[in-house]
């Protein structure tokens, strides 16, 4: 887990708006968020704001969460795991055939 930002306000649009400790938030698009007691909140769906520091827009699961939401506590997302790029299957192994003529 790594700390997201911390929670500003909700928008009129029912999304949640929080500030991001990152830089580069970017690649944090359609990741989930939680709060420090591991509750799911939402998913990221949308940067907005200066470059030099960027809000996260943040997609409730439900209607309820907006209720149990504080502002101020750092908020967390789960890092995504790199793919390895290890060795393939021998099962899978891609060979070209090759036809006489």
């Amino acid at each position: 887990m790594k700390k997201l930002g911390e929670i500003l306000h909700t928008a009129s649009s029912g999304h949640i708006i929080a500030t991001s400790i990152l830089r580069d938030p970017r690649r944090l698009l359609n990741t989930i968020v939680y709060d420090r007691d591991l509750r799911r909140i939402g998913r990221i769906v949308d940067i907005i704001g200066p470059v030099n520091s960027p809000y996260v827009v943040i997609k409730p699961e439900s209607k309820d969460i907006l209720d149990s939401i504080e502002q101020g506590p750092v908020y967390y997302y789960m890092a995504k795991r790199r793919k390895s790029k290890g060795r393939k299957s021998k099962h899978f192994k891609h060979t070209k055939k090759r036809f006489k003529r």
